[in-house]
């Protein structure tokens, strides 16, 4: 029951149903990976050593074809694990519009903002053509408007239009508005995830920053990642999520080049962690059963393992950062943490020996319990982001 890519030929036996089996396997080529097996499920496909795609079939006992999967194959990786906390300093690729607020104009309730069709999570781009990065200067194009204005909007799904707003003056502050508030940056404590020695990138999060009002994915101008230090740890109980506290430092320890719903990603310049390297697992090759995370809770900042429970694995799940259920187990961190806490996110799982992936969020109701996700869908959007 192995699985070897890459040289002529690959089988796989996977450990689902067919009803779980993946419709996309990304196998490292020139390796062979031992999977789990709970039924004698065969993904077989011809490559040679040069491919980096092809189709293969999925039988039932090696005869009744079940499906066709799409298999990657991709280079053997290697990433020293993190743990650690870090700051995180971002600017958006504009500003975002976090709310919208009427007000008076010649005795008369107004917003033009609203009635141009602008919603809460847009972002503006460019004001008469000019890029727009900071609320200050969004402000002075508004404040020193000469009629109607011509914005250009970013929507969370990624599609871009025009529209035409005329600020209107305000009775109470004497000065012209628009109706809606914005923000031009981001910042917050999380987890760094990875580093990958050979491209000198770094992975951090397992999950997108997303704006604390509008809760959509921050499209970034540009950030910086620098060294934090950990304050406190407020504990999580039921219904109330724990929270990692700390302070960001001065020293920088690279640079953000993408913020994604899988994680933030840039290159890392800082003092790499002391350590061995871990193997990236697939997919496939994680079972259901004991695991570690490793994460930063003590006070001396330094990251430490502890006992989890891998409890579900969800292959074919059309959310990227939830496809592992994960409880922890480790007495230590439950006392210290109760569980899963705001700023854990990002701390990378252990599993075999390997860099399974990372977790991503809490389950309010049950804080040792929350999800994860695969080690291979971060390093897929950091190959991206390079």
């Amino acid at each position: 029951m192995l699985l070897a890519a890459g040289l002529g030929f690959c089988s796989a036996l996977v450990g689902v149903t067919a009803g779980q089996l993946p419709d996309e396997l990304t196998v490292v080529t020139s390796e062979t990976a031992r999977l789990a097996t709970l039924l004698p499920t065969c993904v077989e496909c011809h490559a040679d050593a040069d491919s980096k795609v092809a189709d293969a079939s999925a039988k039932l006992f090696g005869l009744i074809r079940l499906k066709t999967v799409h298999v990657n194959f991709v280079p053997h990786t290697k990433v020293l694990l993190g743990g650690t906390l870090f700051g995180v300093r971002m600017y958006s690729d504009g500003v975002m519009v976090v709310g919208l607020s009427d007000f008076n104009s010649a005795g008369r309730s107004a917003n033009p903002a609203r009635d141009a069709g602008i919603a809460v999570g847009d972002v503006i781009q460019a004001v008469n053509g000019k890029a727009v990065y900071t609320n200050n200067a969004f402000s002075r194009l508004v404040e020193t408007a000469d009629g109607d204005i011509e914005l250009k909007l970013l929507h969370s799904d990624g599609t871009t239009r025009q529209v035409t707003l005329k600020p209107l003056y305000s009775d109470g502050d004497g000065c012209l508005k628009t109706g809606m508030w914005v923000r031009d940056s981001a910042a917050g404590i999380g987890t760094l995830t990875y580093i990958d020695p050979v491209h000198g990138t770094f992975g951090g999060l397992g999950h997108g920053i997303c704006d604390s009002d509008t809760q959509t994915i921050v499209p970034i101008h540009g950030g910086d990642i620098v060294a934090a230090e950990l304050a406190d740890v407020k504990r999580g109980v039921k219904g109330t999520a724990g929270e990692i506290r700390g302070f960001l430092g001065t020293e920088k320890l690279g640079s953000i080049s993408a913020n994604t719903i899988c994680g933030t990603f840039g290159s890392y310049t800082g003092t790499r962690p002391e350590g061995q390297e871990y193997e990236v697992a697939m997919k496939q090759e994680i079972k259901v059963g004991k695991a570690q995370v490793l994460c930063t809770v003590e006070p001396s900042g330094k990251p430490k393992l502890y006992d989890i429970n891998i409890n579900k694995i969800n292959y074919n799940g059309s959310e990227p950062t939830r496809n592992m259920i994960i409880t922890v187990t480790d007495p230590e961190l439950l006392r210290k943490t109760g569980g899963i806490v705001q700023g854990m996110s990002g701390s990378p799982i252990i599993q075999g020996g390997k860099f399974v992936g990372a977790v991503t969020h809490v389950f309010v109701n049950d804080p040792t319990c929350g999800y994860a996700i695969f080690a291979e869908n971060m390093l897929k959007k950091s190959t991206l982001s390079r």
